[in-house]
C-alpha cells in the first residue's frame, strides 16, 4: 500500500515528462518544416479564398506581392551577400553558359522531344491531352528561371546564392527578349495547333515595358541598395540579420508568392473546365521534367571526375589543343563547378518563372479571350508551383551533399598545364576551399 502510494506520483512525474519531450519533439519537427506547412496553407487559403490573393484582389498581388514581396527577398539578398562573391560570380562566364544553356536550349529541347512523343502516340488526336496542355507547356519550356524561390533555397541549403542572383537577372533580362522567338520556333506546325498560334510577334511592346519595370523594381533596385546598405553600415547589417531573422522573414514572403499563385489558379476557374487527364497529366509529368532537368544541372556543373580527365586529354590537353591561344583552350577547359555553385545551379537551371510567364502569354495571345488564356497559363501555373515544393524537398538533399564532404579537399581534375594556363592566379584552386566554408557563411 505504502510502496504503490510512494510510485503514484513519481509514475505520473515520469509519464508527464515523457508526454513533454514528446510534444517537444513534435513541435521541433513542425517548426523546422515551417515552409513546407506555409505552403500547404497558402493553397488552402488560395481553394476558398481566391479573391483576396489573385490579380486585381482584395490585397492587389500584382503590387503587393510581385513587387513589394519580391523586392524585401532581394534586399535581404543585397544585406547578405559580399560584394566580392557577388563580383567573383558576375565574372564566371562557365556558370552562366551552363545555366542559360540549360533555360533557354537544354530544356526547350527536351520538352520539345517529350511533345513530340506524345503527338506520334495519337494522345492529341484522340483527345487524351488537350492542346492548350502542350502549347503552355512549350511557353513554360522557353521561360527564364524564376526570380525569387530559387534564391531562397539555394541560401537554405547553403548554397551560392550569389551565383543564383546573378542568374536570375542574366536569365530574367535574356529571357524578356528571346522567349518569344523560342516559343515561335518551338511551337509544333502540326495542324491541331493553329487555333492555339500567337499573335503577331510586333504586339510585345507593351510586354517588354511591364517586365523591364519589375524586374528594375523589384530585384535590381532593392538589390543594389542592400548592397549600398552593407557597404556603409557592415555591423548593422550583420546586427539585423542575426537579431532580426531577416532571412527567415524572406522565406516567409516567398509562401505569398505561392499564395498569389494558386489564387490566380483558382479564381479563373479554368483547372476546373479543362480535362481531368489533361491536369494530371500535367501533374506527374511536371515532377518528371523537373526531375530530369534537375539531373542534368547537376551532371553539366559536375560531371564524373574520370570523363572530364578524358575529355581535356583528348580536347585542350591534346596536341591541337596546346597550339590554340590560352582563351580558346581556357574556354574548351572542362572544370567542374564548385559544389556549392552546382546547388546554385541545380536550384536555377531546373526552374521557371511565373512572374515574365502570365505576361508574355497575355502578351503574345491578345486577340484570345481570357479562358483561352487561361489554359495555356495552366501548365505555367501548375510547374511553378510544384517547383516549390519540390525543391524544399531538395534543400535537405543538397544539405546533405554540401555536408557529405566538407571537410575534404575536392581538388580539379585537369592537368598540369592546364591549370595553370587556365588559372594563373590560383583561382581555381581556392574555389574548393571556398566551398567549404560557403554553408556556414549563409544564413539558412
Amino acid at each position: 500500500m505504502g510502496h504503490d502510494s510512494v510510485n503514484g506520483p513519481r509514475g505520473e512525474r515520469s509519464l508527464s515528462r515523457k508526454c513533454l519531450s514528446a510534444a517537444q519533439k513534435v513541435f521541433s519537427i513542425i517548426l523546422s518544416q515551417w515552409l513546407v506547412i506555409g505552403f500547404g496553407l497558402s493553397c488552402l487559403l488560395a481553394y476558398f479564398f481566391p479573391n483576396v490573393a489573385a490579380h486585381g484582389g482584395i490585397i492587389k498581388s500584382e503590387y503587393s506581392i510581385l513587387y513589394g514581396a519580391v523586392a524585401f527577398i532581394f534586399l535581404v539578398s543585397g544585406l547578405q551577400l559580399s560584394h566580392e562573391k557577388l563580383r567573383e560570380n558576375l565574372t564566371n562566364m562557365r556558370l552562366h553558359v551552363i545555366v542559360q544553356g540549360i533555360s533557354f536550349v537544354l530544356i526547350p529541347v527536351i520538352m520539345l522531344i517529350i511533345i513530340r512523343i506524345v503527338i506520334a502516340a495519337g494522345d492529341l488526336s484522340s483527345g487524351a491531352i488537350d492542346t492548350s496542355v502542350l502549347v503552355g507547356m512549350v511557353v513554360l519550356s522557353c521561360l527564364p528561371t524564376t526570380i525569387a524561390s530559387n534564391v531562397v533555397m539555394t541560401r537554405a541549403a547553403g548554397g551560392d546564392d550569389a551565383a543564383a542572383i546573378i542568374e536570375v537577372v542574366i536569365g530574367n533580362s535574356l529571357g524578356t527578349f528571346i522567349c518569344p522567338g523560342l516559343i515561335y520556333a518551338f511551337l509544333p506546325p502540326q495542324p491541331e495547333f493553329d487555333a492555339w498560334r500567337p499573335a503577331d510577334i510586333s504586339t510585345l511592346g507593351r510586354m517588354y515595358a511591364d517586365v523591364s519595370k519589375q524586374l528594375g523594381l523589384s530585384v535590381l533596385l532593392p538589390l543594389v541598395v542592400g548592397q549600398v546598405i552593407r557597404w556603409f553600415f557592415t555591423k548593422q547589417v550583420q546586427w539585423a540579420l542575426n537579431r532580426l531573422y531577416l532571412a527567415k522573414v524572406s522565406a516567409f514572403f516567398l509562401i505569398t508568392l505561392v499564395w498569389s499563385a494558386f489564387s490566380g489558379a483558382f479564381k479563373t476557374g479554368a483547372l476546373y473546365s479543362i480535362p481531368t487527364g489533361s491536369v494530371i497529366f500535367n501533374v506527374f509529368m511536371n515532377v518528371a521534367t523537373y526531375t530530369i532537368f534537375t539531373a542534368c544541372c547537376f551532371f553539366l556543373s559536375r560531371p564524373p571526375a574520370g570523363l572530364v580527365a578524358r575529355l581535356n586529354r583528348h580536347v585542350a590537353d591534346s596536341r591541337y589543343g596546346r597550339r590554340l591561344p590560352r582563351s580558346l583552350r581556357n574556354a574548351l577547359t572542362v572544370r567542374r563547378l564548385s559544389r556549392a555553385q552546382t546547388v546554385a545551379v541545380c536550384f536555377c537551371g531546373a526552374a521557371k518563372t511565373q512572374s515574365l510567364g502570365i505576361p508574355l502569354i497575355a502578351a503574345m495571345w491578345t486577340h484570345a479571350d481570357p479562358l483561352t488564356m487561361a489554359y495555356i497559363e495552366i501548365p505555367v501555373v501548375l510547374y511553378t508551383m510544384e517547383q516549390v515544393f519540390l525543391a524544399q524537398g531538395l534543400v535537405y538533399v543538397f544539405k546533405w551533399y554540401l555536408k557529405r564532404d566538407r571537410k575534404e579537399a575536392d581538388p580539379e581534375i585537369e592537368s598540369p598545364a592546364a591549370a595553370n594556363e587556365a588559372d594563373p592566379t590560383g583561382l581555381e584552386a581556392a574555389e574548393v576551399r571556398r566551398e567549404t566554408i560557403v554553408g556556414k557563411a549563409v544564413m539558412v
